[in-house]
């Protein structure tokens, strides 16, 4: 049968050969549609490796695609792609032999397929149906109080995501910060972390990565469900500022940088000492305006202290002058 005339999908193409090194598939061009996701990985000999995502998001396949038919695509939009099936020369490290789908053509792009699934859509509305917390209030507040907000933070087991934040944080001491290393390539592992540890006295789960291939595990659903289902608010720092994954769209904040994280935390302190500032510098106002109206009541009191004194020496003269007068007129009238 030929496959020039007929599309599968990823899905279809990848149960033909779950369990067999052959298929009568072999050889024949076949048309698979999906959407393209670059890897950003380097050119190997002819060929560039990236993927196919199937349309529900759940299967992938890896391509062999040349420069210049890569150079016609757009990461996330959905095509046709016709090829043939190519296997690996050599076993990988799970003695695997990997099957890979060389592109030969471009057949078609279609704009009215959205890049957004079912499930993901009643993921990102699941999301919604979740209390929105208030990320940097609730910071805020216990760093106003004199507390330190406490932060569980994830990282990959080799990943720099730690300097990279932590470089745009030079106040970190104003956090209690629990660093904490996880696979973060595989969804399994992830689920494991964050079903087996007890984040009842958090405040904040921050979850980063930085960018390049492999970012695909966050767009898993079941992961998702996870993290909205927490008790604690999350915030996500994954990839680059061209990555948008679907933790990312479902958290209660998400930076597209693990340096951007770094830099909203440092935020919360600077806005803290920036209103230390002005509550000091209105304080010192206060007390100037104290000690200026105390020295002017004091000035007051001396003038109106001097001028009864003044007042009561007139007194005094005019009553002396009215005794004088009174001792003359009596000696006159006695004469």
């Amino acid at each position: 049968m030929s496959k020039t005339d007929n599309t599968i999908t990823i899905s279809t193409l990848l149960s033909l050969y779950a369990n067999s090194l052959s298929s009568t598939m072999d050889s024949d061009l076949i048309v698979v549609e999906g959407f393209f996701s670059n890897n950003n990985n380097k050119l190997y000999g002819q060929y560039y490796y990236d993927e196919i995502v199937s349309k529900e998001k759940q299967h992938k396949i890896t391509i062999q695609i040349t420069h210049n038919l890569k150079s016609k695509l757009t990461t996330g939009n959905y095509y046709n792609f016709q090829g043939y099936i190519s296997r690996g020369q050599s076993l990988d490290n799970d003695s695997r032999l990997k099957v890979y789908f060389r592109v030969t053509k471009i057949l078609e792009h279609k704009e009215e397929v959205q890049l957004i699934s079912k499930a993901e859509y009643n993921i990102v509305q699941a999301r919604f149906e979740r209390d929105f917390p208030l990320i940097t209030d609730i910071l805020s507040e216990k760093v106003q109080q004199g507390q330190k907000p406490i932060l569980d933070v994830i990282t990959g087991v080799q990943s720099t995501s730690r300097d990279d934040y932590l470089g745009q944080l030079p106040d970190y001491i104003y956090y209690e910060i629990r660093h904490y290393k996880c696979n973060l390539s595989t969804k399994d592992e992830l689920l494991k972390f964050l079903s087996s540890n007890d984040f009842s006295n958090t405040d904040l789960l921050i979850i980063l990565r930085g960018g390049g291939s492999g970012l695909e595990v966050f767009n898993e659903i079941d992961l998702c469900k996870k993290a909205i289902e927490l008790p604690i608010p999350f915030i996500t720092g994954i990839g680059h500022d061209a990555d948008k994954t679907l933790l990312e769209k479902v958290a209660d904040r998400g930076f597209s940088t693990p340096t951007a994280v770094g830099s909203f935390l440092q935020s919360i302190v600077n806005n803290y000492n920036e209103r230390i500032k002005v509550i000091k510098a209105k304080d010192e106002e206060l007390v100037r305006f104290k000690k200026q109206a105390e020295s002017e009541r004091s000035l007051l009191s001396n003038q109106i202290l001097s001028q009864k004194k003044n007042l009561n020496i007139v007194w005094i003269v005019l009553a002396v002058f009215i005794v004088v007068i009174g001792v003359l007129m009596f000696k006159i009238i006695n004469q």
